[in-house]
């Protein structure tokens, strides 16, 4: 046999109880949150996380040595790295992102400069074709 049920109360209000309708009793009060810690506020953007990665220490072993920098710039020192081992994309990249750079900090080279040694001496070696 089951245990019978105690009859229900009819409720001690001066309006109807039921769904979203709870007794006065135990409504919340006004101004009164209904779940005061909630949420916490304030939660990182996307952008800010990207940010903190980026600036979060990475080892990256150069050589023999293992270097302790940044991994925005162990991504950069990367970048730069597959452009001159032949990646055209990343090189290409890379010259766009240092364009851009130079662009903002008005760092940018002089046209009637003339050349130094040593870019003469690259331009030499660059201009002897194999073979000859």
């Amino acid at each position: 046999m089951s245990a019978s049920k105690p009859p229900k109360r009819a409720p001690a209000g001066d309006y109807p109880v039921g769904y979203a309708k709870p007794p006065k009793a135990t409504q919340f009060q006004p101004k009164q949150s209904g779940n005061p810690s909630g949420r916490p506020k304030g939660r990182p953007s996307l952008n800010e996380i990207i940010l903190e990665e980026a600036a979060r220490i990475a080892k990256v072993k150069v050589g023999e040595r293992v270097l302790h920098i940044d991994k925005d710039r162990a991504s950069i020192r990367r970048l730069f790295d597959l452009g001159l081992h032949g990646n055209v994309a990343a090189l290409r990249y890379a010259m766009s992102l240092l364009a851009q750079a130079q662009a903002e900090l008005g760092d940018t080279a002089d046209p009637e400069a003339p050349l130094t040694e040593e870019e003469l001496a690259v331009l030499n070696i660059l201009s002897k074709k194999p073979g000859k």
